[in-house]
């Protein structure tokens, strides 16, 4: 009897130990979707929205974006402008850690914006905001390798000297990464280890699968409180919302073409978040790519026969709002005068004629391109200009990554597509996507005029003065018919109700440092 007790009060030793143990491994994660794969986990190379929505969680630079959408100090703690803005001296955060354990320092900020210009490394979104600082051109050129223009004054003070002075500096969306990286792991460190500050790390990236993201424990900042982030890689809502049912994900966020049909989904009424994005839509039109976008009347054709009324009851069922300018209303720079843009069929159908088109006769074959998110509003825009103006078009749909790279290079010629400010700024919409040398100017649109205003923009300090320049360039792109501002959406997310203080944004969703679970 007693060598039974003993064998009995073993295994119940062991099971409560296993069962202990389950619940101690028991992870809470953030489990949400992202349509496609990120293009790049890359720092320095990142230029699309995906790879932000990783990424974000990932990296700092000077500033952030808090729950409300408003700029915050990251690792910067403050900075202060001399010499008429041509000098600014920043102040880093102290006892901030990299995921590798080494000292974020001032060394690494003028690691960073090196390796941003050095033009093998090909820097994405945020490559063309180091482009006034003392000795930018000279990296772009292959003259030098050091960015004379940062100057380090000790560990946590760095100064920026510029050509000319960059007011915004301090709020664009650098993502600064360990110096000593590419020493230990070579230039394919992105996939070996997790450099940055943020308040997750990368663990890895199984494509079509996920991205898996860790808690930093050492996080200088608020949390993280859950253990993991998770993007699991999901290119239908359908199997997005079958997959939030079942509980493998705990967030979701609609694409634009599948808004209407979750905020009508009685499941999901009370676990909704709803935000305006700051989000600009427009259509497309490269003069370089198709001959008759030349002519002004043609592009004028094409921008009153867009009707928003029907693109907002039809494709979003009223979950967008109508846009009429290259800035989303009430965002810092827009202008709220701007006048409604006329849904004009019969003017449209003159111009055409007077082209020498009337009725899209002698028009060349033309190709309307996009993601697959996009074939409904694809099918309906070549529809819709076919039968209005006889337009010879063509819908042609493209894989995100291939789309993207064309997009860049000027090949596609005509695509609707949306851009999401970067940073609290109308220059973040104007400077970004429709200054000429600027590498996201998609539409590749030139104008001299709208570059000067834009130029003397960047250099003005007052902020009242800055956004009239704003304006006046914004009003400029209007007058040429340079792209077809369309609409604005509504952002929509579902959130399980143990998932708590996660924010929808108009800059997506923020922060994830602060999200809990019950």
């Amino acid at each position: 009897m007693d060598l039974k007790r003993q064998f009995l009060t073993i295994i119940a030793i062991m099971l409560i130990s296993t069962v202990g143990a389950t619940i101690a491994l028991a992870e809470k994660a953030v489990k949400t979707n992202l349509p496609a794969d990120p293009s790049q986990l890359d720092p320095i190379t990142i230029s699309e929205l995906y790879s932000g929505d990783v990424l974000d969680n990932v990296y700092e630079g000077f500033t952030g974006i808090d729950k409300k959408g408003m700029i915050v100090p990251a690792l910067a703690e403050s900075w202060e402008a001399t010499e008429g803005g041509k000098t600014m001296t920043f102040y880093l955060r102290k006892g901030v850690k990299f995921h590798t354990g080494n000292d974020f320092t001032a060394k690494d900020v003028k690691y960073t914006f090196e390796q941003l210009l050095i033009p093998e490394n090909k820097g994405g979104l945020a490559a063309p905001y180091l482009q006034t600082v003392q000795g930018a051109q000279n990296i772009l050129d292959g003259k030098s390798m050091e960015l004379e223009g940062v100057k380090i004054i000790d560990d946590y003070t760095v100064q920026v000297h510029f050509d000319t002075p960059s007011v915004s500096f301090p709020i664009f969306p650098f993502r600064f990464m360990d110096s000593q990286v590419v020493d230990k792991y070579g230039k394919d460190w992105v996939g070996k280890v997790s450099a940055g500050t943020g308040p997750f790390k990368i663990v890895h990236f199984k494509r079509g699968q996920e991205v898996r993201l860790e808690a930093n424990k050492e996080y200088w900042g608020e949390g993280p409180f859950v253990d993991a982030l998770i993007f699991k890689i999901v290119p239908e809502l359908d199997t997005a919302l079958s997959m939030f049912e079942t509980g493998d994900l705990n967030l979701v966020t609609a694409d634009r073409g599948s808004v209407r049909r979750v905020l009508k989904d009685p499941r999901f009424k009370d676990k909704l978040l709803t935000s305006p994005a700051a989000q600009v839509q427009y259509l497309a039109m490269n003069q370089n790519r198709y001959e008759p976008f030349k002519d002004i009347r043609v592009r004028e054709a094409i921008a009153i026969a867009y009707d928003r009324a029907a693109v907002i009851k039809g494709l979003f069922d009223g979950a967008a709002y109508p846009l009429y300018g290259f800035v989303t209303p009430d965002f810092p720079g827009s202008n709220p005068n701007l006048k409604p843009i006329k849904y004009d069929l019969e003017r449209a159908q003159k111009l055409m004629a007077e082209a020498g088109f009337p009725g899209g006769k002698g028009l060349p074959p033309l190709k309307i391109s996009a993601t697959p998110s996009r074939k409904q509003e694809l099918a309906y825009l070549a529809d819709h200009y076919k039968k209005v103006l006889g337009l010879p078009i063509e819908v042609q749909i493209m894989e995100r990554g291939s789309f993207i790279k064309a997009m860049n290079v000027g090949g596609v010629a005509m695509f609707p597509w949306g851009w999401t400010a970067d940073y609290a700024d109308a220059a973040s919409f104007l400077d970004d996507m429709y200054y000429s040398k600027s590498p996201y100017n998609r539409a590749k649109w030139v104008n001299a005029d709208f570059d000067a205003l834009i130029e003397k923009a960047r250099v003005t300090g007052d902020a009242a003065e800055r956004y009239k320049l704003y304006n006046e360039a914004e009003q400029i792109m209007l007058s040429d018919w340079a792209v077809v501002p369309t609409t604005m959406r509504k952002q929509v997310a579902i959130k399980a109700p143990e998932l708590k203080d996660v924010y929808l944004t108009p800059f997506r969703i923020r922060p994830f440092n602060t999200a809990k679970i019950d």
